[in-house]
């Protein structure tokens, strides 16, 4: 039955390469077709084998990373430290893996990128879960900072990210024809400053009380990334939060006060009713409000950027 199957496939697949050759342009597919091949091809192995996920450890690394920021965000930029960007990866028989990079203020590469994380061939790991994807962004921030004097080198059962064949870590950006902005120096006594994990310590305290999410201590709380992004954009202190109580009991509606900021998003945006729990409406707030306001502190760097002098090469 197979065999004969293939015969099949393979005669029809060299009748489409022959129409395409002949006209220079796609074989006719019905849509049963196509949904066939779509399926097909989502559930056949990559042409080149993936290599496996790199070792995580047991480390919270986006703890200790939020917890490093929170005490040295000493530099305003265009992109603050601790910017994490999500990508999808690769569809390997059929689960969607996904790559996650972060950003930070002491060096003008994301992570895993050039200077640390990606695999010996150069490419970028990927993986199944995007909260693993995040992490092992994280520890290629952390290792790297360590490594350059910023923060304690943690010695953590943990694997080191692969390292890129000829290109050894550098701790100086690349030089930039445009106008360099001020990067914060190491600390004169990297003991200080860096938070390591203690042998009995519970790894989800790492994350602070006022960055981890009400729900899952091992998350950003979409509370203080909107905190932060409004900071970034000159409006420091808001969101304020208003929460009045709901007719159940329990329950809560609250929205934002945004100040001069409400003028640039949508009107309404952040009204939420009937929430279970304060803090659970705070979070939802926030929720609605964190991606309105990505757009606008990219679109606020990028006509930063755009307005900087250029410096003649």
């Amino acid at each position: 039955m197979a065999l004969s199957a293939y015969k099949t496939i393979q005669t029809w697949i060299a009748q489409q390469l022959e129409y395409e050759t002949m006209h220079g342009s796609p074989a006719p597919l019905t849509d049963a077709q196509r949904k066939l091949l779509e399926k097909l091809q989502a559930v056949l192995p990559p042409v080149t084998p993936l290599l496996p996920e790199p070792e995580l450890g047991d480390a919270n690394w986006i703890g200790i990373l939020l917890e490093y920021r929170a005490a040295n965000q000493r530099v305003p930029s265009n992109v603050p430290g601790g910017d994490f960007t999500e990508q999808p990866g690769p569809v390997v028989y059929g689960v969607l893996k996904w790559h996650c990079q972060v950003r930070i203020d002491e060096h003008s590469e994301p992570f895993p990128g050039p200077d640390g994380g990606l695999y010996p061939d150069g490419t970028m790991p990927s993986f199944a879960r995007k909260k693993d994807a995040k992490k092992y962004a994280a520890k290629c921030a952390v290792e790297w900072l360590g490594e350059n004097g910023y923060m304690r080198r943690l010695n953590v059962n943990s694997v080191n990210p692969p390292p890129v064949p000829g290109k050894p870590p550098t701790p100086q950006p690349s030089p930039a024809r445009k106008k360099q902005k001020i990067m914060p120096s190491p600390p004169e006594n990297p003991q200080d400053s860096a938070p390591s994990p203690q042998p009995n310590e519970d790894p989800e305290s790492l994350l602070p009380k006022g960055i981890a999410s009400t729900f899952n201590k091992d998350e950003v709380s979409p509370v203080f990334e909107v905190e932060r992004l409004c900071t970034r954009l000159g409006f420091p202190g808001f969101p304020r939060f208003k929460v009045t109580e709901s007719k159940m009991l329990g329950f809560f509606n609250g929205f934002p006060d945004l100040g001069a900021l409400s003028s640039k998003l949508p009107p309404g945006i952040g009204h939420v009713n009937d929430i279970y729990g304060k803090k659970a409406v705070r979070e939802k707030i926030a929720e609605e409000l964190l991606e309105p306001l990505k757009k606008l502190a990219t679109q606020s760097g990028q006509a930063d950027k755009q307005a900087e002098p250029q410096i003649p090469a």
